[in-house]
C-alpha cells in the first residue's frame, strides 16, 4: 500500500511538472513585456512562427506571436497543442470597445467568443454558427475566467473590469452601424481578430483557455485615430494582468 501511495505521489508531481501554458499575442507589442521576464528561454521557430518555451512566474510556458486573423491565430495554437503539450490557454492583447460602458484601457475577460464574419445563414443557420456544431459561441474556462478577473482588479482596479462576450473576425471594425449589429446580434462586449479561432481549437482539444482584452479604441468612426494612441498601453496592461495570474496559478 505504502508503495502504491508514493508511485501515485510520483505520478502526480510528474503530471504537475510537466504542464505548461501557452501565452499568445497576436503581436509585439503584446508579448513584448512578457519575453522580457522569462527565464530560461529556449526559441524554436515553426511555420515561420516564433515559439520561446521558458519560465515565467516560475511556470512553464510557451510565448509566442500568432499574428493578426483567425488562420494565423488558429494555426499557431494548433502547433502550440502538439509541439508542446500545452494544457492551458491564455490570449492577451487588445481589442475594440462595443459595449458603452467600456472606456479605452478597460479590459474585457471573454466568458464566450464568436466568429462574427461566419455567415451561412443562406442555409438556415445562425449567424456565426460553424456548421456541426449547436452553438455559434465557443466558451471559456471558468476557473481561467475567475483568476483573470482577480488579477485584473488588482493591476487595475474593479470599475475597469469586464466579463463578455468577444467577437472575432477578419476585419478591423470602424464604424458604428456594424459596432451596433455585434451588440445586438451576439451580445458582443468587444471585437478583436483572434480571440475566438484560439477558443475554436482549444474546446476541439478540450483545453482550457480564456481571452484577456483591454480596450485600445472604440471600434467606431473614431477607432484609427484612438488606436494608435493607445495601443501600447492597452498591450501593457494585458500583459501585467497575464504575469499576476500566473502568480496565481
Amino acid at each position: 500500500m505504502k508503495k502504491l501511495t508514493l508511485l501515485l505521489t510520483l505520478l502526480t508531481s510528474t503530471l504537475t511538472l510537466a504542464e505548461r501554458i501557452a501565452i499568445i499575442g497576436a503581436m509585439d507589442s503584446e508579448i513584448k513585456i512578457l519575453l522580457s521576464q522569462m527565464k530560461d528561454v529556449k526559441k524554436e521557430e515553426k511555420a515561420s512562427v516564433t515559439f520561446y518555451k521558458g519560465k515565467l512566474e516560475n511556470k512553464d510556458v510557451v510565448v509566442f506571436k500568432s499574428g493578426i486573423g483567425k488562420v494565423n491565430a488558429a494555426m499557431s495554437t494548433t502547433i502550440a497543442m502538439e509541439e508542446y503539450d500545452v494544457n492551458k490557454i491564455i490570449f492577451t492583447g487588445v481589442a475594440g470597445a462595443i459595449n458603452n460602458n467600456l472606456n479605452i484601457t478597460d479590459v474585457v475577460i471573454s466568458d464566450y467568443l464568436v466568429q462574427h464574419d461566419y455567415d451561412t445563414t443562406v442555409f438556415g443557420t445562425k449567424k456565426g454558427a460553424v456548421p456541426g456544431s449547436v452553438d455559434t459561441k465557443f466558451s471559456a474556462d471558468e476557473t481561467l475566467i475567475k483568476i483573470a478577473k482577480n488579477s485584473a482588479e488588482k493591476v487595475l482596479g474593479k470599475n475597469k473590469v469586464y466579463i463578455g462576450t468577444i467577437a472575432t473576425g477578419d476585419q478591423f471594425i470602424a464604424d458604428k452601424a456594424t459596432v451596433q449589429s455585434l451588440e445586438t446580434t451576439f451580445g458582443a462586449w468587444a471585437v478583436e481578430m483572434e480571440g475566438a479561432s484560439v477558443a475554436h481549437v482549444a474546446n476541439l482539444y478540450k483545453v482550457p483557455v480564456v481571452v484577456i482584452r483591454s480596450m485600445s479604441d472604440k471600434a467606431d468612426g473614431s477607432a484609427h485615430m484612438n488606436y494608435n494612441d493607445f495601443v501600447t498601453i492597452a498591450a501593457d496592461n494585458s500583459a501585467k494582468i497575464v504575469i499576476n495570474m500566473l502568480a496565481q496559478m
